[in-house]
């Protein structure tokens, strides 16, 4: 990835305060040439003062799942091994871009199965009351579920616990229980390297993003919201920052687009839930992917890797990502 020059993304760090909440092509356009798109490191007000633009993005609600698998001696034991490889999994499937417009729903109820260790469900997301819910777990390495999308995505922050003494494959597999033939896998020691993507067909995807668990309590976690064109090559974007957990703390918004050198750039912001600077989202994005540098006050803090799908109006698009300082940093 092309690294944007540390000294010019620092240099307005004192400027005063841009409002980078435009909504407009032209003033988007204008802002991709300014220092870090316009935005510096002041505190801001919580959820930048604008919560009906967040509210109208639509974003996914989610809300804690208590594991009871939690308690279970094996697990238990797995999670004081000296060996333990833990690692944060959010998983997402259903209609990706969003499409507030979709009349088509897809059932996706079935279940996710690890190739070996155990797994805890942490945080559902977008899970609604009349169709969605997570069963009662049955077995250490398997949580079933039951699931149907149609405009949006549901979803599941995972705790994955093996023994990395072992050599063997590391997977997660999504089998349908509608239709047993669907199954989709991702390979853990592949998603250590990126987030991967996999096309369900008809505008749905199934999206993994994992974050390795560290003995020093580095700061990591994730971020998701909506991916918004406003003209060719111009947008905005909004999201929830959470943490390693998926519990909420914080949210971004920020520009993206292509600059008149055809440079592919992205610029943002991201503060906790009381509006406090927690750092500046500087990098490039092409072909659904995203790469950029956290940068706090002090300077060069962290990454941030994720997938976008871009969407033509408020509700519509949407980005996974997640964030980590340069310590724990995967990539």
């Amino acid at each position: 990835m092309r690294q944007l020059p540390l000294s010019l993304l620092l240099a307005a760090s004192t400027a005063a305060c841009v409002d980078n909440s435009a909504t407009d092509a032209s003033q988007v356009s204008s802002d991709l040439d300014k220092v870090n798109g316009g935005d510096t490191t002041v505190d801001e007000a919580p959820m930048f003062a604008d919560q009906a633009a967040f509210d109208a993005m639509g974003i996914e609600a989610d809300a804690a799942v208590a594991d009871t698998m939690a308690q279970d001696p094996t697990v238990t034991a797995l999670a004081s091994l000296p060996t333990l490889d833990s690692r944060r999994v959010l998983v997402v499937w259903g209609r990706m871009p969003a499409d507030p417009t979709a009349t088509d729903a897809r059932d996706w109820t079935g279940s996710l199965t690890l190739s070996r260790g155990a797994m805890l469900a942490g945080r559902r997301v977008g899970f609604e009351a009349a169709t969605d819910r997570v069963l009662p777990r049955e077995t250490r390495d398997r949580i079933s579920f039951t699931s149907v999308t149609r405009p949006f995505a549901d979803g599941l922050v995972l705790r994955v616990l093996a023994d990395g003494a072992s050599t063997d494959p590391l997977t997660l597999t999504y089998t349908s229980a509608v239709d047993a033939s669907i199954t989709y896998q991702f390979d853990l020691a592949q998603l250590a390297a990126g987030p991967i993507a996999i096309d369900a067909g008809g505008g749905n995807q199934m999206v993994a993003i994992a974050l390795r668990d560290h003995a020093d309590a580095c700061e990591h976690g994730f971020m998701r919201g909506r991916w918004h064109q406003l003209a060719a090559h111009i947008g905005v974007y909004r999201g929830i920052v959470h943490d390693a957990d998926g519990t909420p703390i914080g949210h971004v918004r920020g520009i993206y687009g292509q600059r008149k050198n055809g440079e592919k750039v992205v610029f943002g912001k991201f503060i906790d839930r009381a509006g406090k600077f927690v750092g500046l989202v500087a990098g490039t994005y092409d072909s659904g992917e995203l790469r950029a540098r956290w940068i706090d006050r002090a300077g060069d803090r962290g990454k941030l890797h994720g997938h976008y799908f871009e969407g033509a109006t408020d509700g519509a698009g949407g980005f996974v990502a997640r964030w980590a300082e340069n310590s724990c940093s995967e990539d």
